[in-house]
C-alpha cells in the first residue's frame, strides 16, 4: 500500500485524476457540476472557495517552502551567480508567453481576452517533472535545472496574482493589509523565540488570509508571507521543515479536488483564447527558455553539463505544461464563464507540450539517453 501512495504522488496521479474526472463529469452533465461547485458548505463557503481559497494556500506555501530552501545557504539558488544562466533563461520563459500571448491577441483575439496574458508564465513543477522522467534519464542535469526555472517562474507567479490580480468582487481597501504586515510580525517573533511546532505559525497565517482577503488580494497566498519566517537555522528541526513533511502528502493527494474544481470545461468552450492560451505555453516556454538560456551562455555564463541545445529545447517544451498554476490564473483572470472555460481549455492542453517533448526527444537525443 506504502508503494502505491508513494507512485501516486510520484506521478502525480490524484491531480491527473481530477482533471479527467472534471471533464467528464463538466461534458456528461455540466449543469450538475456547476451546482456541485457553488454548493454551500457553511454561509458563503461554497466548493469552489473551500479549495480556491482555502486549500490552496497550502499549495502555494509548499511552493514557498522550496522557493525558501533554493535561496538559503547551500540551496541551488545560493550564491545566485552561479545559477545566473538558470535564472536567465527562467526570464525568457516567464516574459515571452507574455509577448507572445499578446501578439496572438492582437492578431486573431479580441480585448476581452488581454486579462489572460498571466496564464501562460506558469509551469506545473509536478506535471513537468513527471514528463521530464520520460524524456531524459535518471539523475540527468536536466531535472534540476527544469526544477529550477519552474519555482521561479512560480515565485513570478505568485508577485503577478498579488499585484494584477485582485478579486474582481471586492474594491481593493489598502488598509488591510496593515493585517498582513501584523501577520509577518508575528512570525518574526516566532523566529526569534525560536518556536519549535510550527502549529504556532498557524496565527500569523490566518491572520495573513484575514488580511488578503480583505484587502481584495487573492487570500490563497497568505502563507507565502510567512513560510519565510519559519526557516530557523539555528534550530535542529525547523518549522519550515516539520511543515513541509506534513504538508506535502496534503497538496499532493488535495490536488485531485483542485483538479475536479477547476477543470471541468465542456469541449464546446474551445475558441481562439483557448489557441491563444496554448501558443502563449507552447511556443512561448520552448522559445523564450531556449534564446534566453543561449543569451546566457553567449554572455559567458554556464549551463550545466550535458545540457546542449537539444536538452534545452526539450527542457522549454516539458516548462510549457503550465496545468495547476494556469488554471488557477485563469479562474481569476476572467469574470465571464465562457472565457473562463476557454482559457482553462488552452491551459489542459499545454500537457501536449509535455507529449511533444516526449516524441521529439526519441529522435533529437542519442538512443542512450531516450
Amino acid at each position: 500500500m506504502k508503494k502505491f501512495w508513494h507512485l501516486a504522488e510520484e506521478y502525480s496521479l490524484p491531480l491527473i485524476l481530477g482533471i479527467v474526472f472534471a471533464l467528464v463529469w463538466a461534458n456528461v452533465d455540466y449543469a450538475s457540476y456547476q451546482h456541485f461547485l457553488h454548493y454551500k458548505i457553511a454561509g458563503f463557503f461554497d466548493v469552489h472557495f473551500a479549495v480556491n481559497d482555502i486549500f490552496l494556500v497550502l499549495f502555494f506555501g509548499l511552493i514557498s517552502i522550496e522557493i525558501v530552501h533554493d535561496l538559503a545557504p547551500n540551496g541551488a539558488m545560493h550564491p545566485l551567480p552561479k545559477a545566473l544562466a538558470n535564472i536567465w533563461a527562467a526570464v525568457g520563459g516567464i516574459l515571452c508567453p507574455v509577448i507572445i500571448f499578446f501578439i496572438l491577441n492582437f492578431l486573431i483575439g479580441q480585448e476581452t481576452y488581454a486579462k489572460g496574458w498571466a496564464i501562460g508564465t506558469a509551469t506545473d513543477i509536478a506535471v513537468a517533472l513527471l514528463f521530464a522522467k520520460f524524456v531524459f534519464p535518471k539523475k540527468h542535469a536536466a531535472f534540476s535545472f527544469l526544477l529550477f526555472l519552474a519555482i521561479i517562474d512560480d515565485f513570478a507567479g505568485l508577485g503577478i496574482i498579488a499585484v494584477f490580480y485582485p478579486n474582481p468582487d471586492k474594491a481593493v481597501q489598502v488598509e488591510f493589509l496593515s493585517l498582513v504586515v501584523a501577520a509577518m510580525l508575528a512570525a518574526y517573533l516566532f523566529k526569534r523565540l525560536r518556536v519549535k511546532s510550527y502549529l504556532w505559525f498557524l496565527i500569523p497565517t490566518i491572520i495573513s488570509w484575514l488580511g488578503m482577503y480583505k484587502t481584495g488580494l487573492h487570500p490563497a497566498l497568505a502563507l507565502v508571507w510567512i513560510v519565510p519566517f519559519m526557516r530557523q537555522p539555528q534550530v535542529k528541526t525547523a518549522p519550515i521543515d516539520a511543515l513541509e513533511h506534513d504538508l506535502k502528502p496534503i497538496v499532493d493527494f488535495g490536488l485531485f479536488f483542485f483538479g475536479l474544481i477547476n477543470a471541468g470545461v465542456p469541449f464546446s468552450s474551445v475558441s481562439l483564447l483557448t489557441l491563444i492560451i496554448f501558443l502563449s505555453l507552447f511556443i512561448g516556454k520552448t522559445l523564450g527558455i531556449f534564446v534566453f538560456a543561449k543569451i546566457a551562455v553567449l554572455c559567458g555564463w554556464k549551463l550545466p553539463q550535458k545540457m546542449g541545445s537539444a536538452e534545452l529545447l526539450l527542457i522549454g517544451m516539458v516548462a510549457g505544461v503550465g496545468l495547476t498554476v494556469s488554471l488557477f490564473v485563469a479562474d481569476i483572470a476572467y469574470a465571464d464563464e465562457t472565457l473562463k472555460a476557454a482559457a482553462k481549455m488552452g491551459a489542459l492542453l499545454s500537457l501536449l507540450s509535455g507529449g511533444a517533448a516526449i516524441f521529439l526527444a526519441r529522435i533529437i537525443l542519442p538512443k542512450k539517453k531516450a
